[in-house]
């Protein structure tokens, strides 16, 4: 209704009976939208009741589980005529050590890097066969299944403003905590919303690290993140070719600075582009070569530049588009031919039914339904008339808009690389996006796929 009203519109409503032009009318809007936020607001708190009560009851909701875990269906005490169940974690022995080794090594290296090369290098992958990343990693380490639901991890949470459906005498030592509504149901995953809304409970599975370790791991991911590299960010000023440059072992290249002193003719920062993946498996699994970042993206630049040179085949392929755009033109004909044919039938059987009233006596009531059927399809045949001309108006306006397409583009085209250049990095990166698929370096060879 704000929109509406901006727009200096207003909304009738023909069911409810509204009428916005009249003050009744925005009253009667006004109040209906007031008991509508009041049932919205008293659903939001029935689900969260809800949510709170099925918290309490350390139960699994539902979704992917956790490293280290399984879900199991649990019996619960019911009548005997219907028992009732629900589903909880359980440590997984076959994943539950790798998960505590994630923790472990990371509270030592203090870097999920490290703990990334260090799965790659052993071969160690995820429970659907793939490897592991960063995103996956930290995922881990902030989720609060592992925790310990003991006074730390306790305070950890109600500090940060969680909802903590814990009494202090269920603090046992030993079971972990459960994390509700942590993730939108929109976007779900890595979507966080804000810790708020974040319902924190007592699971019945066990935890594996205490409420001090959590806690400090948390502090080493909040460090680690404030000191994070932009040449990591695929929106960097920099790097022109980030977020398309591949490897050929499938992994996105990463440009990494020389030191500030190295800079091109041109004063640029001079980087180069590398596999994170070599890195990480320390050249086992890659050995792909380094290639340098300026001059990579100084030819990819070149090579998609040319292709608006009036060498490159675009002006032929301009003319030829304009043919198939002439040619297109019969679709408009069918349409025109189809309404006369249309029309002619319609008169066809004007003057038969003027015909038969020929025949008729006068003042007969079969003259009078002939009149008026005649007055109905020379009331159509008005109409086609009137869509024929305007298909006809159309076809001519079409006409003269792409006369001749082929001399303004080219021209546009022959001034692109000059425009292209002034153009700052990101401006440049997005144009290329449009352009370019991505780009694989081989060693020796960039291959551009457009």
């Amino acid at each position: 209704m704000e929109d509406l009203n901006r727009q200096g519109t207003s909304f009738i409503s023909i069911k409810e009976r509204f009428d916005t032009t009249t003050p009744i009318g925005k009253a009667m809007l006004y109040f209906s939208g007031v008991l509508a936020q009041m049932e919205r607001e008293q659903i939001a708190e029935r689900v969260k009741d809800n949510m709170i009560m099925l918290a309490r009851s350390g139960r699994w909701l539902g979704g992917t589980t956790p490293l280290g875990y399984a879900s199991v269906r649990v019996e619960k005490e019911g009548n005997a005529l219907k028992k009732k169940s629900m589903y909880c974690l359980t440590q997984n022995p076959d994943e539950i050590d790798l998960a505590k080794f994630i923790f472990t090594y990371f509270m030592e290296k203090r870097s999920l890097t490290e703990v990334l090369r260090y799965l790659m290098a052993g071969g160690i992958r995820t429970r659907s066969g793939r490897e592991f990343y960063i995103s996956g990693i930290r995922d881990i380490l902030v989720n609060p299944v592992y925790c310990i639901a003991d006074e730390a991890g306790y305070q950890y949470f109600y500090d940060l403003g969680c909802q903590v459906c814990i009494d202090p005498e269920e603090l046992d030592q030993e079971s972990g905590l459960l994390g509700y509504a942590r993730t939108t149901s929109a976007m779900y995953r890595n979507q966080g919303t804000p810790c708020e809304s974040w319902i924190i409970s007592r699971g019945r599975h066990k935890g594996i690290v205490t409420g001090k370790e959590f806690v400090y791991v948390q502090q080493l991911l909040a460090g680690n993140r404030s000191k994070g590299d932009n040449f990591r960010d695929t929106k960097n000023s920099v790097a022109l070719l980030s977020g398309l440059l591949y490897c050929t072992c499938g992994h996105l290249m990463r440009p990494k600075n020389y030191p500030a002193s190295r800079v091109t003719q041109k004063g640029e920062r001079t980087f180069a582009y590398r596999c994170p993946y070599k890195d990480l498996t320390h050249r086992e699994r890659c050995d792909n070569k380094n290639v340098h970042g300026n001059t990579l993206d100084e030819a990819v630049s070149r090579e998609v530049t040319a292709l608006a040179g009036p060498d490159a085949g675009m002006v032929p392929m301009l003319e030829e588009l304009q043919k198939q755009i002439a040619s297109a033109d019969g679709g408009a004909v069918s349409r025109t031919r189809f309404m006369e044919q249309e029309y002619d039938r319609k008169k066809s059987e004007i003057r038969k039914l003027v015909t038969s009233i020929k025949q008729l006596e006068a003042g007969s009531v079969s003259v009078q339904y002939i009149n008026e059927e005649i007055q109905r399809l020379d009331g159509e045949c008005a109409a086609l008339d009137k869509r024929m001309k305007a298909v006809q108006e159309e076809a001519e306006h079409e006409k003269t808009e792409v006369t001749d397409p082929t001399g303004e583009i080219s021209a546009k085209l022959g001034d692109f690389s000059k425009v292209f250049e002034q153009l700052p990095i990101l401006q440049k990166r997005d144009f290329l996006r449009q352009i370019i698929a991505k780009v694989v370096w081989d060693g020796e060879t960039a291959h551009i796929y457009l």
